[in-house]
C-alpha cells in the first residue's frame, strides 16, 4: 500500500480513479475543493505553491487530474485557462519532486493531437503516441507544455512521469452530461464527432489506466493515449475518413471500428486494456 495524492479526486473522472485506487489498497488523499466522501479530503489552492508542497508531503505518488475545464470562448478566457492549468500543473510537478514522490501520473489530453480539427487535419490515421502534435487552443497548449515540463523534470529528478492523453470520458449515469445515451444521435452525421477522431473512453477504464501507471515498470517520462478500443460510431472507419478527412491515409489493416488513436503502446507499457465499449453498455452495434 502507498500514500497517493489525487488532485481533482471529486471530479468527473476523479471519483472513479479514487475508488479504483482504494480498491487496490492505496491510502488515498483527495485534493479538491469539493468533498465527494470515501477518502480523506484536503482543500488546497494549487495556484499557491507552498500550500501544494505541504499537501504532497509524505505522498509516494501523485495523480494530477485537477484543471480548469472552461472552454476557450475568447482570447481572455483562453489566457485565464492557460495560466491556471499551466501554473497548477507546474506547482504539482515541482512539489511532487521536492516532496520525495517517486511517480507522477497526470491528465494530458487527446486535444494535443489537433482537436477540434476544424482548420487542420491529421497527417495519417490511426494516430499514436508519436504522432505530430497540433494544439489548437489554450487548453491543448497547456497540455503540450505540461508534457515538456514532465520530460525535463523526469530527466533531472529521476521521478517517473506518465501523461495520459485521455479521450472524452463517458459514464453510464444519464444525469451526467457526458454519458452513453447520446451516442446513437451521432451516427447519422460522420462529422458530429470528428473533433476527436470519434474517440471516447469509459471512466472505469480511465481509473484502471491510472492505477496501472502507478505500478508499471517504467523510467523517465511517457505520454500515452487512453482511448476505448473502438470508435463511438457504427459507421466503418474508411467511410468516416472519406467523408470528413478525404485524402488522409488510413493504415492498411485498421479494423472497421478500431480506435483511430492507437492504444498499442499504452497497452504494452502498462499492461492495460480497455474493458468497456458503448456496444456492450447500450446493447447496440
Amino acid at each position: 500500500m502507498s500514500r497517493v495524492a489525487v488532485t481533482g479526486g471529486s471530479g468527473h473522472a476523479g471519483r472513479f480513479v479514487v475508488d479504483e485506487l482504494v480498491r487496490q489498497g492505496h491510502d488515498v488523499l483527495n485534493i479538491d475543493r469539493v468533498d465527494a466522501g470515501r477518502v480523506e479530503l484536503l482543500a488546497v489552492d494549487l495556484l499557491e505553491y507552498s500550500a501544494t508542497f505541504a499537501a504532497l508531503d509524505g505522498c509516494e505518488a501523485v495523480v494530477h487530474l485537477a484543471a480548469n475545464p472552461v472552454p476557450d470562448t475568447d482570447h481572455v478566457v483562453g489566457a485565464e485557462r492557460f495560466s491556471h492549468n499551466m501554473v497548477t500543473t507546474f506547482n504539482v510537478f515541482q512539489a511532487a519532486v521536492a516532496a520525495g514522490a517517486t511517480r507522477v501520473v497526470w491528465a494530458s489530453s487527446e486535444t494535443v493531437y489537433g482537436y477540434p480539427f476544424q482548420t487542420n487535419r491529421p497527417d495519417s490515421l490511426p494516430l499514436d503516441a508519436t504522432s505530430r502534435l497540433q494544439p489548437q487552443n489554450a487548453y491543448a497548449l497547456a497540455k503540450v507544455a505540461g508534457e515538456r515540463v514532465a520530460r525535463d523534470m523526469a530527466a533531472t529528478s529521476g521521478v517517473v512521469f506518465v501523461g495520459l492523453r485521455f479521450s472524452n470520458v463517458l459514464v453510464e449515469d444519464p444525469t451526467v452530461p457526458a454519458n452513453y445515451a447520446a451516442i446513437p444521435g451521432y451516427w447519422d452525421d460522420p462529422a458530429s464527432r470528428s473533433f476527436n477522431l470519434w474517440g471516447y473512453i469509459d471512466a472505469r477504464d480511465v481509473a484502471t489506466a491510472v492505477a496501472r501507471s502507478l505500478v508499471a515498470d517504467l523510467e523517465g517520462a511517457h505520454e500515452l493515449p487512453v482511448f476505448a478500443a473502438d470508435t463511438i460510431m457504427n459507421v466503418p472507419n474508411q467511410e468516416l475518413v472519406d467523408a470528413v478527412f478525404p485524402g488522409v491515409p488510413l493504415a492498411r489493416g485498421t479494423g472497421d471500428f478500431e480506435t483511430l488513436v492507437s492504444i498499442a503502446e499504452t497497452s504494452r507499457l502498462l499492461d492495460w486494456h480497455p474493458q468497456y465499449s458503448w456496444r456492450t453498455v447500450l446493447g447496440a452495434g
